[in-house]
């Protein structure tokens, strides 16, 4: 009888072991790649090594890795988030617009935008036309201009689609984008004179505008702060009808400031653990002051509206269609 009874009590042992370790999580004691699909520097980078930061708090016994794998305008890395192995242990940010390059069919991209596993963004973005401060004092004398270089990172950036896009819509010829340059880059280039404008988050170019070398003169998004009270939103110059599916493009792409996605068909339960991983971390004290710090907006915006957000560029309009493909060059 006792040896049997020492036996049942064996066997409940072991059996609860084995639960425990079923139940053991699946990033402990392991390695998590964190991919940023730009140099090290910017605004992309920056929020992802905070993210990857307070991720690992959030996921006890991981640790988390910041990759870089810039190049193509963010498609490479892009693409690499979205070829990994969906088990967890990989997800990245990278551009906002890079979608748009799924939609107008460039080459290169191996992805389907819609099918990411979303997990937020830290922030909705305050987007500008930013300019040599001393070349420019507004955007009516920038729109008159002969001739405006203009830095932007790649093909698939925002810095890229937005300059395009306003320009295309009003009918003007009268600039010049060099891509290739990283966020901190594009910033150089407008101090060195290389370029005489370039578009960026606020919150990542505040270290320009302050020190007087560059100037907002054209905003894109929700909210306009005090010191800028008197720089007009983008849909100021773009006035009419027939413009409004472009300011609604160019705001859209600033509601996600900076996109975190997981590879497609990723375990649900591993997924949801990333996002509340994830939302935790964005809505840590610590993360919040020190983004308070740096200058950098932190607006939690949920997985479900970037999610909405990511389907919404395959509801385009063939019209709109049409002028993303005109602005990339695609035929």
């Amino acid at each position: 009888m006792k040896k049997a009874l020492g036996f049942s009590l064996a066997l409940i042992f072991i059996l609860m072991m084995a639960g425990t370790l079923q139940a053991k999580p699946f990033y402990e004691g392991k390695v998590i790649k964190l991919v940023v699909t730009t140099k090290p520097g910017g605004g992309y980078d920056w929020y992802g090594r905070l993210v990857a930061r307070y991720m690992e708090k959030n996921l006890p016994g991981s640790t988390v890795i910041v990759k870089n794998i810039p190049g193509g305008g963010h498609i490479i890395g892009t693409n690499y988030i979205y070829r990994a192995k969906p088990d967890g242990l990989t997800f990245g940010t990278f551009n906002r617009a890079v979608g748009l390059t799924q939609v107008v069919g460039l080459k290169g991209v191996q992805f389907d935008f819609s099918k990411f596993g979303w997990l937020g963004s830290p922030c909705s973005e305050l987007y500008a036309y930013i300019v040599n401060a001393k070349k420019y004092k507004n955007i009516e004398e920038v729109l008159k201009t002969d001739k405006i270089r203009l830095a932007a990172e790649g093909l698939g950036s925002v810095s890229y689609v937005n300059p395009l896009m306003m320009y295309q819509a009003l009918g003007l010829e009268n600039f010049h984008i060099s891509t290739g340059y990283s966020g901190a880059e594009m910033e150089m280039a407008l101090m060195r004179g290389e370029a005489d404008g370039m578009w960026g988050s606020i919150g990542s170019r505040q270290a320009v505008l302050d020190s007087g070398e560059g100037r907002a003169v054209l905003l894109v998004g929700r909210n306009r702060p005090e010191e800028l009270k008197d720089v007009p939103f983008i849909g100021e110059i773009l006035k009419e009808k027939k413009f409004q599916p472009v300011v609604n493009l160019l705001r859209g792409l600033q509601l996600v400031g900076r996109p975190f996605a997981a590879p497609p068909n990723m375990p649900p339960d591993r997924l949801k653990i990333l996002r509340e991983a994830f939302k935790k971390a964005m809505h840590d004290p610590e993360a919040l002051a020190l983004a308070k710090k740096a200058d950098r907006a932190m607006d939690f915006v949920e997985f479900e509206e970037v999610e909405d957000w990511a389907k919404g560029h395959f509801e385009l309009t063939p019209a709109i269609v049409a002028k993303l493909k005109e602005a990339y060059g695609v035929k």
